[in-house]
């Protein structure tokens, strides 16, 4: 059996193609294709055209046109919320508001005093916050594009935009639905809380079936068979979001274990025995029975290292800076003291309902690059650190921590132990994709016992 897994990324996206022989999972060849997402609005804004989802895509089978003709299924792992409105055709209406976006205060602010902060956890296990709150977003365009609204026949995630767009069907997995403030993610019952969503004028009705990370929302049309290079007509599992399928790619089954993401935007999660709801960070269900995700998501992670080295080392290439200045300039201040403070926040919180700012703080005539990338490296582990001592409190957690992501190398699982949390790291290649694929070939099994 061969299965193409799909990660559409936040600014990119991985594909991947995987053989499965007597039990294993086997890539054979991959294929990967960055994006431009648009950030406006002194930066509160924050979207991305989903034809640029489709159009990798089509990039990516081309690429890989020589295997196309073996896939027996396609998997999908998805960026989230990535809220896109579609007509009944599946066509995008407004583009894709992704997890950066801050527009959407003021409606978050409105679920919260219309439903009741206890409601919202003890029913959705999470605040509504602008961008990482699909609600939220919706109520946005219902508030200052109606005509919009109107138009749109369901709104959903990304991985709803593509299996639409392959299958012909809306669908959505519950690791996904957990943050749209509509999803019963405490019961995961595969259910929307139509009370929820009849407060502010919004049919159930309008939202996609949601459906296990598992299972297929339909086989691949007709019409884009030959388009995509494909021989067979594959299901389509609808997967789940990335970081939860990086998670379980590393087997993070068991309370307490810990992953600690690294990309675009830096993300810890630890698994739940159940649905432990906090102000402070967002819980996603696992794709695992019975298993919940803390999602703890600073915007700026890698993204944060890209903009310094693009403000201050601008003269240096990526391997200079990555491998070279920052390695050396960890090295040099991790058992220093440093004045200088770094607050975080270059892309906003997820989890307040303030537009937090970056900055650094402390500086002198005697302040350097180096002891600035430091404190910016500092700040990021210490912001990380915060939200392990509060799970802490709740669920033992274990002593390795499974690392992952491209922006992570010897030193900075180094300013890791120090800052973040002294245990044992392993270092895993990025795995969403891996993710994927095993749902894939759990679908592939259960479909022949």
């Amino acid at each position: 059996m061969t299965i193409l897994s799909v990660d559409v990324g936040t600014t990119g996206m991985k594909m991947g193609v995987f053989h499965v022989e007597e039990g294993n999972l086997t890539l054979i060849k991959g294929f990967s294709e960055t994006y431009e997402i648009h950030t406006y609005n002194d930066g509160l804004f924050s979207d991305i055209d989903p034809k640029k989802w489709q159009n990798a895509f089509i990039t990516g089978c081309r690429v890989m046109g020589d295997l196309m003709g073996d896939i027996d299924l396609i998997s999908l792992s998805g960026t989230t919320p990535g809220m896109t409105a579609m007509d009944r055709d599946g066509n995008a209406v407004y583009p894709a508001i992704l997890m950066l976006d801050q527009r959407s205060r003021q409606q978050a602010h409105h679920i919260i005093s219309t439903i009741g902060i206890k409601t919202l956890m003890d029913v959705t296990g999470n605040m509504p916050v602008a961008g990482g709150c699909s609600l939220a977003s919706i109520l946005w365009i219902k508030d200052t594009h109606p005509e919009i609204f109107e138009k749109t026949h369901v709104f959903g995630h990304s991985n709803t935009f593509m299996a639409r767009w392959l299958t012909g069907k809306f669908a959505i997995d519950p690791s996904s639905a957990s943050l749209t403030a509509l999803y019963n993610t405490v019961e995961n019952n595969h259910e929307w809380n139509s009370e929820i969503a009849d407060s502010f004028g919004l049919s159930v009705e309008r939202l996609p079936r949601v459906i296990p990370s598992h299972e297929s929302a339909g086989r691949v049309l007709d019409s884009l068979v030959s388009e995509l290079g494909l021989k067979k007509k594959p299901h389509v599992v609808i997967g789940g979001n990335d970081a939860v399928l990086a998670a379980y790619s590393l087997g993070i089954q068991t309370p307490g274990e810990i992953i600690n993401v690294n990309g675009t935007c830096e993300i810890t999660l630890v698994c739940l025995p159940e649905c432990v709801a906090s102000k402070n960070y967002n819980v996603r269900v696992h794709v695992i029975p019975d298993r919940w995700l803390t999602l703890y998501v600073m915007n700026a992670g890698g993204i944060a290292m890209e903009w310094f080295k693009n403000l201050f080392c601008m003269e240096m290439d990526e391997d200079d800076f990555y491998n070279g200045f920052l390695p050396n300039a960890i090295e040099t201040w991790l058992d220093r003291e440093s004045g200088i403070v770094y607050i975080p926040y270059l892309m906003g919180s997820r989890y307040s309902q303030e537009p937090l700012k970056a900055g650094f703080e402390g500086l002198t005539p005697e302040t350097t690059r180096e002891e600035l990338v430091a404190a910016l490296i500092k700040g990021l582990c210490q912001y990380q650190r915060e939200h392990l001592k509060e799970v802490g409190m709740e669920v033992p957690l274990k002593k390795t921590i499974h690392i992952t992501g491209g922006a992570v190398n010897p030193a900075i699982i180094d300013a890791k132990k120090k800052w973040m949390r002294n245990c044992r790291y392993i270092h895993r290649e990025q795995s969403s994709m891996r993710g994927a694929a095993l749902l894939g070939k759990k679908f592939l099994e259960q479909k022949h016992t």
